[in-house]
């Protein structure tokens, strides 16, 4: 599953309004530890025939569940069914008592059953799903919407439309027989084997499943689909979706057949399903999600012709694939070993990143990955069992530090004994439920390496090394030290770690004389004899190691690794140090990245790091880099000029830049940096491109953006428009959390907008909804306290749930105080103001030496 769609977009906050402020711990009060359920029977096939009722938005039919006790004596079985009711229950096709209290239904299995013995037991009912299967169609706000149904289980959702085990720790074979209006398509699980026209107008379609899933990975998705045949060899491949995206499917998803083949090398096990289909649905919860051969994916996901020059959802299209392995064939046991599943799907992005696009790429997705990471509101174990809800762990660890853990231990095993593990790993668990120790003892196995002491610090604890490196060189000695502490707060658990690392010296352009040594202590000293005197010395030069790095070098140094350096991790860091240096060889060096490095992401980061400085000259040089060709690079440049507040000539450069550009991106980016100059003029060149509409609605999100920055009471009414239901709803929940942020700048208006943005909290997305929760938080009105827990107790999303109550106790315990942030955000901005002109005047001075 992917958790969020657009994450990775650089032009502005999540769409979803996830992006809070950190507020620690992960544990909320009440949260209990949840362990793994208890199991009466083996449930080995599930054969589904229901009808799905489009006008009065309900299922019905029966569910027959294949079982085996796995006890002698076992006379009673339980499965979770939400607000259903219930028609009848029969074992062996004889009628069974049970008990049903709107939430359990227990069959009575009867006497004398024996472990191992295969029953029967169909249920009739009917359900109108809150959750779990949705109900797609036009309204008064979306009068052009289609009708569609899907369903969406995960984490424990099929509950709400099926009477199942919810839980992923039981597999079993599938059979669904759907029957939906008679133009309609509907997609499952596995193979079709039957398709037919019923008399009465509907159509009926049979799939088959022959291999074992849990209930969560169960899927139904119909609609007016077209089919789009992908180009596949052994596995059939092909896309769904609605007549007018077809191009575009095409377009989105036709590298999918080529990401198969590579996970399939990869793991060692051929693509385990009889098919590889992806439905595009609309209004769809997540991002994507890996129902066993058949994918269902956002809307979001299709690209039109302007916005693949310098955009691709290869990362979600390969997340999905890779779940068809890890996650589908292979299911963490309960969800406290969730990573299994989302970090490895994480990780094979990185890995067909390096396969398609070359190492600079996979590098890049570390960069990116420990910044998303680093950026989450807590820190926690990657394993944890304590939450209210199974989602509350499907965050930042889950997902991105799991796949930086992989990443690490491809660096402690090397290229051949890491994916010989994960290929014993995959090959003896297919099929089975998993847990973090299967990984650990399948690499024992196979390589002879005991790795639990890096399990223990890095998976079952919290947090990460915070390093303060320097170096130095004695010239009597001909020895260069090199000295390492670590700087973290071990008081919530997090360790002093042990981690192997290279260190690296280089003189001119001679090749590095690299030594590995083991941090094992909170302050380290580390001593290597050379034969010169080095230009140059690297610690961790290829990102092995997930950190933070505080390191003081000279500009010097710092200028010949942001030229030389033959890691793009290197040579962006070295930007940023550069960055908060200043002076005139920073910009001079930086100003060279920006025009000339081989790699967008460093192009980008030297360009950040120009907005840093703040001075007419970095300024200047910006301007000269709006010309870079690269649109990645262009769109960074473009973001670090609205650092310079108040400059006439950098919004005439950007104007025609928010007019038009080949990238959506870098439109959308020319508009929120124009909103930061806070001009007079800054208003209306927004507000010209607010209407216009633009893939994911970037150039409208940029838009809010530039309102809040630019601090005009204007902007609020901008903001409600597009948080309106019936406005584009991409753009809906950064609008509700604009309205927030902008009001954070007019403390008369707080209460009024805290009451306005509580309305949000009853809104049919539940991203609004979300992003509303959020926004109370970041206006710090306490007053809507009971309303967010109103919220938490009305919600079904378990996002929803997580975030109102995670706001109502900040709010509760003044986390947030609209004065407090303004007051510092004041300080902050001048102190910048006061330190730019103090860089500013002493560049002046150089100059005239």
């Amino acid at each position: 599953m992917s958790f969020l769609y657009g994450e990775r977009l650089s032009c502005g906050r999540l769409e979803t309004g996830l992006d809070e402020p950190r507020t620690p711990p992960h544990a909320l009060p009440g949260d209990r530890p949840v362990w793994p359920r208890d199991r009466a029977v083996d449930i080995l096939h599930v054969k589904i025939e229901v009808q799905i009722d489009v006008d009065a938005k309900k299922v019905r039919g029966t569910v027959t569940h294949t079982v085996a006790p796995l006890n002698d004596g076992t006379r009673f079985v339980s499965f979770d069914a939400v607000d259903m009711v219930i028609g009848g229950v029969t074992v062996g096709k004889r009628e069974a008592a049970f008990d049903y209290d709107g939430a359990r239904l227990t069959v009575d299995l009867g006497e004398g059953r024996k472990r191992g013995q295969e029953l029967q037991v169909a249920i009739t009912y009917e359900a109108a799903p809150r959750i779990g299967m949705y109900f797609i169609g036009p309204d008064e706000g979306y009068p052009d919407k289609p009708r569609q149904v899907w369903t969406q289980c995960q984490d424990e959702d099929t509950r709400y439309w099926l009477p199942c085990f919810d839980h992923p720790s039981d597999k079993f074979t599938s059979d669904v027989v759907v029957t939906v209006p008679g133009s309609w398509f509907a997609l499952s699980n596995g193979r079709l084997l039957q398709e037919k026209a019923n008399r009465d107008g509907t159509r009926t379609f049979h799939w088959h499943q022959d291999r074992p899933h849990p209930a969560y990975l169960l899927t139904i998705a119909a609609g007016e689909f077209v089919r789009v045949e992908g180009a596949a060899e052994r596995v059939p491949v092909d896309y769904y979706v609605e007549a007018k995206d077809a191009e575009a499917a095409a377009r989105t998803f036709g590298n999918t057949p080529a990401m198969i083949a590579l996970f399939e090398k990869l793991t060692g096990m051929p693509y385990p399903w009889a098919k590889y289909s992806q439905v595009v649905v609309r209004d769809f919860v997540f991002g994507g999600m890996e129902n066993t051969s058949a994918t269902t994916m956002t809307e979001n996901i299709l690209l039109d012709a302007k916005a693949k020059r310098d955009f691709d959802s290869d990362d979600l299209v390969s997340h999905e694939v890779a779940h068809q392995w890890f996650g589908d064939l292979l299911t963490c046991r309960d969800w406290a070993h969730g990573w299994l599943n989302e970090g490895f799907a994480t990780y094979f992005e990185m890995l067909w990143d390096e396969h398609h696009h070359g190492i600079d790429r996979y590098r890049q997705g570390i960069i990116e990955n420990t910044r998303l990471y680093l950026d989450e509101r807590y820190r926690r174990p990657i394993v944890t069992n304590v939450f209210h809800d199974p989602i509350d762990i499907f965050d930042r660890h889950l997902y991105e530090k799991g796949s930086l853990v992989l990443h690490m231990l491809r660096a402690e095993l090397g290229d051949d004994a890491f994916f010989r593990s994960i290929q014993r790993y995959v090959r003896e668990h297919a099929e089975q439920s998993v847990i973090t120790q299967d990984l650990v003892d399948a690499i024992a196995a196979e390589t002879g390496r005991n790795l639990e002491w890096f399990f223990d610090q890095w998976v079952y604890k919290p947090g990460h090394p915070k390093l303060k490196v320097s170096w130095s060189w004695d010239d009597a000695t001909g020895l260069a030290s090199v000295s390492v502490k670590q700087t973290q707060d071990t008081s919530d658990g997090t360790p002093v770690f042990r981690f192997p690392v290279t260190i690296d010296f280089r003189k001119g352009r001679g090749k590095p004389q690299s030594f590995r040594v083991e941090v094992t202590r909170a302050e380290e000293q580390f001593v290597f004899p050379l034969p010169w005197k080095p230009d140059l010395c690297r610690f961790d030069p290829y990102g092995a190691v997930l950190k933070e790095l505080e390191w003081e070098k000279s500009t010097g140094e710092l200028r010949l690794q942001l030229r030389d350096d033959d890691s793009v991790i290197g040579r962006q860091w070295a930007a940023g140090e550069l960055g908060k240096k200043g002076g005139a060889e920073a910009v001079a060096a930086l100003e060279t990245a920006v025009m000339g490095d081989k790699w967008w992401g460093v192009q980008a980061a030297a360009a950040r790091a120009l907005g840093e400085i703040r001075t007419t000259a970095a300024r200047d040089a910006l301007l000269r880099c709006l010309g870079v060709r690269q649109p990645r690079a262009r769109r960074a440049v473009v973001a670090a000029l609205g650092e310079f507040r108040g400059d006439e000539a950098v919004l005439e450069a950007l104007r025609p830049f928010a007019r038009r550009d080949a990238s959506w991106f870098v439109e959308a980016e020319a508009c929120r940096s124009i909103g930061k100059l806070r001009l007079p003029a800054s208003f209306d060149v927004i507000a010209a491109q607010f209407d216009r509409p633009s893939f994911r609605q970037v150039v409208r999100v940029g838009c809010i953006d530039g309102l809040v920055e630019l601090r005009d009471e204007r902007g609020f009414d901008l903001l409600r428009r597009a948080a309106r239901y019936g406005e584009p709803f991409q753009a809906r929940p950064p609008a509700v959390g604009a309205l927030a942020r902008l009001g954070q700048f007019f403390p008369e208006r707080k209460k009024p907008l805290g009451e306005e943005i509580a309305e949000f909290l009853l809104d049919p997305d539940f991203r609004v909804r979300i992003a509303a929760a959020n926004a109370l938080k970041t206006l710090g009105d306490a007053s809507q306290v009971p309303a967010l827990e109103k919220m938490a107790a009305r919600e079904l999303d378990g996002r929803g749930v997580r975030m109102a109550r995670e706001n109502a106790l900040a709010l509760r315990k003044g986390a947030a105080t609209d004065d407090e942030v303004r007051k510092l955000r004041e300080e902050f901005e001048k102190l910048r103001e006061e330190n730019t002109k103090l860089r500013d005047r002493l560049e002046r001075l150089e100059a005239r030496k």
